[in-house]
C-alpha cells in the first residue's frame, strides 16, 4: 500500500461525529453515499491526519484501507475518504482566428476601466489558476506569469536553474519556474484543453488600455497582476481531488492571494471543504464557479460551489442583456454574485483567441476584480473584499444570489478605499 503526503492548511476545521460517539475506523472512513460512488477514483483514497497534512493512499477497497491503514493509525487520523474526480464543464466554446475583433464586453460591463483610471490594475497580486494549465508562450500571457525566483538564474555549475533537474529552492518541486503540472507531475506547464488559457486571459491578459471595449486584443481585468498556472485537469477534461488539493496548497505557499477554481465535482469531500475553509487563516480568497446545470445549488448541491465558506466567493453568469444565463446555477445563499459569462472572447493556445461561455468565464472576471481590489488595499481582509463587492453591485431584485447583484468593479474599488 503506497502513501504519499502533502501539507495543507485544513487543520482548523475538524470533522467530528458527535461528542457522545467514540472514534472508530468506521467513523473515520465512513461509507460513501450512493450519489457519490460514481465520482470516486478506484484504488485511491485521501487521508487527513491530526497534524493537518493530507496523504494519498493506494488501496484496492475501503475495507482493505480500513484494515491495513486506518486501524493501525487511528489515533493520528481525522478523516479518510475516496479520491474523487473533478471536472470542467464549459457551456459552449469555439475557436476564432487571432485577427477577430475582441469586444471585451464582459470587462466593460463590469466597469473594470473605472478601476484602471483610478490607478488600480492588480499590481503586486498573484492569482493562481488551478485548471488545465496555460499557454505560457501566448504573447498576452508570457509577461504575466509569477515566475519562481528560487528556480531562476544559474546554479553553482553554471546551469539554468529552471531546467537543471534540481529542486533549487527546496520546496519539494523540481524546476517549478513557471507554475506546475500536477496532472502530469512535471514542471513543464502547457494547456491540456485551452480552458485554463482562456480563464487566464480574462484575469490578466496584458494590455495598457484605460478604456474597456472593442479592441484587437483581450483586456484582462487585472493586467498588472501575476498568474500562477497550476494544471490538475488533463486532456480528458477531468482530474483528481488530491491533485487539486496539492495545487491549492502549492498556490498558498507561493504567495497567491486569489485562487480561481472554474471547475466542479468532489461534492462528498470533507477534506476539500476543510482545506478551502482553512484558506481564511491565510487571507487567500477562493473564487469558485457556480456551475452550468441551471440549478439552485442551495437545494441541489454542486461543489465546491455549495460549500459557502467564509474564504469563498461563488460566481454565477449573466448574458449580454444582463439577465442570468439560462445555464447558470444560482442560489440565494451559496452563490454570492453574478458576472458576465456568455460568449466571452479570451486567449487560447497558439497565440489565438477563442470564444467560451459558462460560469467558468464569469469566475475569472471576479478573480481579476479581487486582484484589483487587493492592489488598491493590500491589507484588506476577505470580509472587507466581500463587503466591497456586495455593497457595489449592479442591483437586480430578480437575481437569485446572496448580493442580488452583478459585478461592478469600479464601484467596488471606490467602496473599498473610501
Amino acid at each position: 500500500m503506497e502513501v504519499r503526503s502533502i501539507l495543507t492548511l485544513s487543520c482548523c476545521l475538524v470533522v467530528t461525529t458527535g461528542c457522545s460517539k467514540i472514534k472508530t475506523a468506521e467513523t473515520t472512513y465512513p461509507k460513501v453515499i450512493s450519489e457519490c460512488e460514481g465520482q470516486a477514483i478506484s484504488g485511491r483514497h485521501i487521508a487527513r491526519w491530526s497534524d493537518g497534512h493530507v496523504s494519498l493512499i493506494h488501496g484496492s477497497s475501503r475495507e482493505s484501507v480500513i484494515k491495513e491503514f486506518v486501524e493501525p493509525n487511528l489515533d493520528q487520523l481525522e478523516r479518510v475518504e475516496p479520491d474523487y474526480r473533478v471536472t470542467i464543464k464549459p457551456q459552449s466554446s469555439g475557436a476564432l482566428p487571432s485577427t477577430t475583433l475582441v469586444d471585451n464586453w464582459g470587462v466593460a460591463r463590469s466597469s473594470a476601466d473605472e478601476a484602471w483610471t483610478l490607478g488600480y490594475r492588480g499590481g503586486g497580486i498573484t492569482v493562481a489558476v488551478v485548471d488545465t494549465g496555460m499557454d505560457v508562450e501566448h504573447y498576452q500571457l508570457r509577461n504575466q506569469i509569477a515566475y519562481n525566483k528560487g528556480e531562476s538564474g544559474s546554479d553553482a555549475l553554471g546551469r539554468d536553474k529552471s531546467t537543471n533537474g534540481i529542486d533549487d529552492d527546496g520546496n519539494g518541486f523540481v524546476d517549478d519556474y513557471a507554475g506546475y503540472d500536477f496532472a502530469g507531475n512535471q514542471p513543464r506547464v502547457f494547456d491540456y484543453d485551452a480552458h485554463g488559457t482562456h480563464v487566464s486571459g480574462i484575469i490578466a491578459a496584458e494590455h495598457q488600455d484605460d478604456v474597456a471595449g472593442p479592441s484587437d486584443h483581450v483586456q484582462g481585468v487585472a493586467p498588472e497582476a501575476k498568474l500562477l498556472p497550476l494544471a490538475f485537469i488533463d486532456a480528458s477534461g477531468g482530474g483528481s481531488l488530491y491533485d487539486a488539493m496539492r495545487a491549492i496548497d502549492y498556490a498558498v505557499k507561493r504567495g497567491a492571494r486569489v485562487i480561481n477554481a472554474s471547475w466542479g465535482g468532489a461534492g462528498c469531500s470533507t477534506v476539500l471543504r476543510d482545506q478551502i475553509g482553512g484558506l481564511f487563516q491565510s487571507d487567500v480568497i477562493f473564487v469558485a464557479a457556480a456551475g452550468n446545470s441551471g440549478l439552485d445549488v442551495d437545494s441541489f448541491a454542486e461543489y465546491p460551489a455549495s460549500f459557502n465558506l467564509r474564504s469563498q466567493i461563488t460566481i454565477g453568469a449573466t448574458g449580454t442583456f444582463n439577465s442570468r444565463a439560462q445555464f447558470s446555477n444560482y442560489g440565494d445563499r451559496a452563490v454570492h454574485l453574478f458576472a458576465p459569462g456568455v460568449e466571452i472572447l479570451s486567449t487560447v493556445p497558439g497565440g489565438r483567441y477563442g470564444l467560451m461561455s459558462g460560469t467558468s468565464m464569469a469566475t475569472p472576471l471576479v478573480s481579476g476584480a479581487v486582484a484589483v481590489l487587493l492592489s488598491a488595499r493590500p491589507n484588506a481582509s476577505i470580509d472587507q473584499i466581500r463587503q466591497s463587492l456586495y455593497a457595489s453591485v449592479h442591483y437586480d431584485s430578480t437575481y437569485r444570489n446572496a448580493s442580488r447583484g452583478r459585478l461592478d468593479l469600479g464601484s467596488a474599488v471606490r467602496e473599498l478605499i473610501k
